[in-house]
């Protein structure tokens, strides 16, 4: 029978995890705490968990004890209210740490005596949803562990070494970076997500404290937003993944940049370490073209063992393979045949765009060629003062030598950032819906702590709200304040049925066209305690929600 990696450390007294408090936890520690919540999930009749967490210890430490305990464990992309009362209809029931869960008298070796079996069980991944109808892709823990052997040969990372990440464990690719590499390797793994770039500045000079080489699983959004303000230097390799990172970017980094391809169905597939260089497939991955030039992957550590489409169109080179785009960012629009990706590109060379994404969407019976666009700080001031029209009137001037008409986009919304989901990944469905009716403020962040919700806002001039209220001079209005709050907690917690009034509002600023606020939620027994700040921190408004809550018998 053979033996996998991870089962030389199950008594390890080596480090597993580090904490940003300074305290750690041993393989040894670890795999009790695996075994321990095991026995307890034997005990549950439901067949079926979901699992979100933030907490990448408790997440690796339930992910193991399900799959030990043979249960079906699901990974969604996120923990709402209404994902909940969905899974609860379908009796998925979600794994929660307030769960009494004693220690137990069974060991991991005692508890475990077919490590084969539980290799079999299967793990079910969420798609990002970038269509707006996300996939479930089964994956096994054995066809995951492939993955991470065929990972540690191909990078060799200098050891020790500790896994820092700004992304999910959720999604795949932090599953495999962050926590299975270094449990496999006898290595270490942070177990706060750093979703700010202070924080992992902060993490990397504790772990320099600490004498561990360390890595950075980032985000192409972390890292094309961080340039000229920080560079992570104490780390000597960079991971990127969950999206397309923009030629460009690694000049401002001193260190390797490695680009990781890949889904959630097909795992790893090829990476890249520079510029307009070939991807360089792993070591059990076939590659082959179709007549569409669609690359077509087939690899031991995919969801299935036949050849896999990946919606890619390639290359092949002597070396690699070049990407050349998405097949499904060619658009035929009035009998013409359009590149999305070189729209954005014509639009990205302007010096006063950082980013562009660029969509079709529908307006009665036709289809517009339309854009979000992210303007460089000078023009963002110049649309503060000037207008969206006057914008859209400069930008269309310059691009009138580069875009031919029917390129030329005809729907046009500026944001700060462009929004990613979770796992980093922009979503397709979340960009159509800038160009519909919009009745409530962009979310670009969301945090949760327990039952502390933490969201930046987003406010576009083309919300409802801001019609007629006034004619010149747009302002939110407190009414619609209080209306995307009432609809965002029953989001959150499934038990409020409608909201029964309100305590201590008070409206302190004003919200204009294109500002960006931090919204605070927090729950006590029945009250939502809401707080609406500017980012500068001023005070905009602030109260207490009073909901009325099911009858939990």
């Amino acid at each position: 029978m053979k033996t996998w990696a991870f089962q030389h450390f199950l008594f390890s007294k080596q480090i597993l995890l580090i904490e940003a408090n300074a305290k750690s936890l041993s393989f040894a520690e670890f795999w009790q705490g695996v075994a321990d919540r095991a026995c307890y999930l034997q005990t549950q009749s439901a067949p079926q968990f979901a699992l979100w967490t933030e907490d990448s210890y408790l997440f690796l430490s339930w992910l193991w004890a399900g799959l030990i305990a043979e249960k079906t464990i699901i990974l969604p992309p996120h923990r709402i209210a209404q994902l909940e009362q969905q899974f609860s209809e379908k009796n998925i029931v979600f794994i929660d740490e307030k769960y009494t869960v004693t220690q137990q008298e069974k060991t991991i070796n005692t508890l475990v005596t077919d490590w084969s079996r539980v290799l079999q069980q299967a793990l079910i991944f969420f798609t990002s949803g970038s269509t707006g109808q996300p996939k479930q892709i089964p994956r096994t823990l054995q066809q995951l562990l492939t993955e991470v052997v065929v990972l540690q040969d191909h990078f060799s990372l200098s050891e020790p070494y500790c896994m820092l990440a700004s992304v999910s464990h959720q999604h795949i690719y932090g599953i495999l970076f962050k926590v299975l590499l270094p449990l496999m390797s006898g290595q270490a793994f942070y177990r706060q997500q750093l979703a700010y770039p202070e924080q992992i500045i902060a993490a990397q000079q504790q772990l320099k404290a600490l004498n561990r080489h360390h890595y950075l699983i980032a985000s192409p959004a972390l890292l094309k937003r961080c340039i000229g303000q920080f560079d992570f230097a104490g780390s000597p390799l960079i991971f990127s993944s969950g999206g397309k990172l923009d030629a460009g970017i690694r000049a401002y980094y001193p260190q390797t940049i490695v680009e990781v391809f890949g889904s959630s169905e097909t795992g790893g597939i090829a990476t890249q370490t520079q510029d307009h260089t070939s991807w360089q497939s792993l070591a059990d991955v076939d590659i082959r073209l179709d007549d569409q030039q669609q690359l077509w992957v087939k690899t031991a550590h995919a969801y299935q063992q036949d050849w896999i489409a990946t919606g890619d169109v390639a290359k092949l080179e002597a070396h690699g393979f070049e990407l050349l785009g998405r097949s499904d960012r060619i658009i035929k629009l009035e009998e013409k045949r359009l590149s999305l990706d070189a729209i954005e590109y014509s639009i990205e060379q302007l010096s006063a765009v950082q980013q562009c994404y660029a969509l079709l969407t529908q307006q009665g019976q036709r289809e517009l060629l339309s854009v979000v666009v992210v303007l460089s700080p000078e023009m963002r001031q110049q649309l503060l003062a000037l207008g969206k029209k006057a914008i859209v009137a400069q930008l269309k001037q310059q691009l009138s030598g580069q875009l031919e008409s029917i390129a030329m986009p005809r729907r046009w919304r500026f944001m700060s950032q462009i929004p990613h989901n979770a796992q980093g990944k922009i979503s397709r469905a979340l960009m159509q819906s800038l160009f519909q009716p919009l009745v409530s403020p962009v979310v670009l962040t969301q945090q949760q702590q327990e039952e502390h919700f933490i969201y930046q806002l987003e406010f576009l001039p083309e919300l409802a709200c801001f019609a007629g209220h006034f004619a010149n001079f747009p302002v939110y209005p407190g009414v619609g304040q209080i209306g995307f709050l009432v609809k965002f907690s029953p989001q959150l917690w499934m038990d409020f049925e409608f909201c029964t009034g309100y305590e201590q509002l008070k409206f302190q600023d004003l919200i204009r066209p294109y500002d960006i606020l931090q919204l605070n939620l927090q729950r006590q027994d029945n009250k939502v305690i809401f707080q609406l700040d500017h980012v500068s921190g001023k005070r905009v408004a602030s109260g207490r929600l009073l909901f009325n809550c099911k009858d939990k018998t």
